[in-house]
């Protein structure tokens, strides 16, 4: 419960740069390209790891709670101050606060995540991760969804204040987990001594451990470009703000909260080489609908259908993905560690971003959805020797 009301705190302005903004910029004409670019607002997702460091420091642990309590008020103040003037008056405050939105919730990500590492055990990765892939989920749907279906009822001023106060009221997540948890399971792992950041970096470039970087920087990277298309597509076909909210955000939502569930659910009972490789064919198979959309023609229920299909296959192989970076992370250097494997993730989201745009914008929709489900595919040959590459990730020899 403590780990999905802080994921949910970050999705919530994630949710307004990924589902509110491409639609409002889309409408204004911008190009696929332009708004691909705006996932670079989110660059401190990637560069976190230069501070991931913090949440390892011997001084700082014990204080790990009050450190989340500030952030998350830190986040709501934040998010409150997108109320002070519309979008399309002031798109440049709105880019800037949404670059420092992404600033705390990366940083305050890099907390919770070093929390996750030391306190779910083996068997509870997977359901852990649904826990952080569906909070997650719930807030972009709080973000993107709020201000897609409600503004033209209550106005963006209180739509946004709304959302704030979910922020603030998540910040009770902080403290509502047992403060003997992390402990049980960190006491239990074998000590390691911390390691600094360039030796981080070298650990996870050797050649025993660097299949674990390149997996986290390519297993999603075909969704990220099929999913950064979705919104314009929606606006290209003609879709209200309110038709998008209901069947992109809040149907599309739906989706990735079942496909999290299965997610976890899959890494438990599959164990985690074949639940990585069934997730590669079903993020794959999920492209497929966006295809023959672009191929027969898209009536909503077709777009509306596909959208769901592809949201359910990112939200399984999310989970499954994010449930084997875990057990691939030094318990030791949780907060380091783990910032480094899921910041590739990040890469690949602006990267995906923005290669989807630069395709649609050349070659159309189709030739990048179909690009996309390829892509979806290349990673599998990371899995070859994926346990011996986790378990010399996650290892004492690096100590």
């Amino acid at each position: 419960m403590a780990l999905a009301c802080l994921y949910t705190a970050q999705g919530i302005p994630f949710g307004f740069a990924v589902d509110y903004l491409p639609v409002v910029l889309r409408e204004q004409g911008h190009s696929y390209t332009a708004i691909a670019a705006l996932a670079w607002l989110q660059l401190p997702w990637q560069l976190k790891v230069f501070w991931a460091k913090l949440a390892d420091h011997p001084r700082v642990r014990p204080r790990a709670r009050s450190v989340l309590f500030a952030l998350q008020l830190a986040l709501a103040a934040n998010v409150a101050a997108f109320a002070i003037r519309p979008l399309r008056d002031a798109p440049v405050l709105w880019f800037s606060l949404t670059a420092l939105a992404a600033a705390l919730a990366a940083t305050q990500d890099v907390f919770v995540d070093a929390f996750a590492v030391r306190s779910l055990r083996a068997e509870d990765r997977g359901l852990g991760n649904t826990a952080q892939v569906g909070g997650y989920r719930v807030g972009m749907l709080l973000g993107g969804s709020a201000l897609l279906l409600l503004v033209a009822r209550l106005g963006e001023t209180t739509t946004l204040l709304a959302c704030a106060a979910v922020v603030a009221i998540a910040s009770v997540g902080a403290f509502a987990g047992r403060h003997d948890e992390e402990r049980a399971v960190d006491v239990a792992a074998p000590a390691r001594a911390p390691l600094p950041l360039l030796r981080m970096f070298a650990h996870v470039l050797r050649r025993e451990t660097a299949s674990v970087l390149l997996l986290a920087l390519t297993f999603k990277l075909g969704l990220h470009m099929a999913s950064s298309l979705l919104k314009p597509m929606a606006v290209d076909h003609g879709w209200s703000k309110e038709r998008i909210g209901y069947a992109v955000v809040l149907f599309g939502s739906i989706g990735a909260l079942g496909g999290a569930w299965v997610g976890g659910v899959l890494h438990r009972r599959a164990g985690e080489t074949r639940a990585l490789r069934i997730s590669l064919v079903v993020q794959a198979a999920s492209c497929l609908p966006l295809v023959l959309v672009e191929l027969l023609g898209a009536s909503p229920f077709m777009l509306a259908s596909a959208i769901w299909v592809e949201h359910f296959g990112s939200g399984l192989g999310t989970t499954v993905l994010f449930a084997a970076l875990m057990g691939a992370t030094r318990p030791a250097d949780a907060g380091l560690h783990y910032t480094v494997l899921t910041s590739a993730n990040a890469v690949a989201i602006g990267v995906g971003g923005l290669v989807g745009g630069l395709v649609a914008d050349h070659g159309g929709r189709l030739v990048a959805f179909v690009v996309a489900t390829a892509v979806c595919l290349l990673p599998g040959v990371l899995l070859a020797r994926w346990k011996d590459s986790s378990e010399a990730s996650r290892g004492p020899e690096a100590a």
